[in-house]
Formats: structure tokens, C-alpha cells, sequence
């Protein structure tokens, strides 16, 4: 009994964790907006963390950006994760 439960908290645990999970073709459709000036390129060997930090100060006026950008935290996740791949 005691191993089919810590087996369910194993499973629901995996099972959220992948659901918070960013999503890189997600990513790759919500990078259009900044493909315009950037490509996946400019990014290689940044990690998805630093990526999405760095988007984040640029929304938060403390990093200059020729454009004003307007992405959910959902979209900085994801084109962070689609960015650290190389945008493959």
C-alpha cells in the first residue's frame, strides 16, 4: 500500500511538472515577433534561464530594446526554451 502511494505522488509529481514545463514550438511561433531583428542564433550558448531573465529586464524597461515588446510569462518561458536550442 505504502508503495502505490509514494508511486501516485511520483506519477502527479512528473505529471505537473511537465505540464509547467516550456514548450519549444511554442516558443518557435511566439519568437515571430522578435524574429524581425533577431534570430535564434544570437543566443547560442545562453541558457534557457538567463534568456528569459534577460527578456523579462527588457519588458521591465531595465535593459533597452529598439521596440517596445508585450509577451506573457508564458511566452518568455517558451521562447527562452525554443532559443536555447538554437532554434531547432
Amino acid at each position: 500500500m505504502r508503495t502505490q502511494q509514494l508511486v501516485l505522488l511520483l506519477c502527479a509529481t512528473l505529471v505537473s511538472v511537465g505540464v509547467s514545463a516550456a514548450d519549444t514550438q511554442a516558443g518557435k511561433t511566439a519568437s515571430q515577433k522578435c524574429i524581425q531583428c533577431h534570430e535564434a542564433d544570437d543566443w547560442e550558448g545562453e541558457d534557457a534561464a538567463s534568456l528569459e531573465s534577460l527578456i523579462k529586464d527588457i519588458m521591465a524597461g531595465k535593459v533597452k530594446h529598439k521596440t517596445r515588446i508585450d509577451l506573457t510569462p508564458a511566452e518568455i518561458a517558451n521562447i527562452a526554451a525554443y532559443w536555447e536550442t538554437g532554434g531547432s
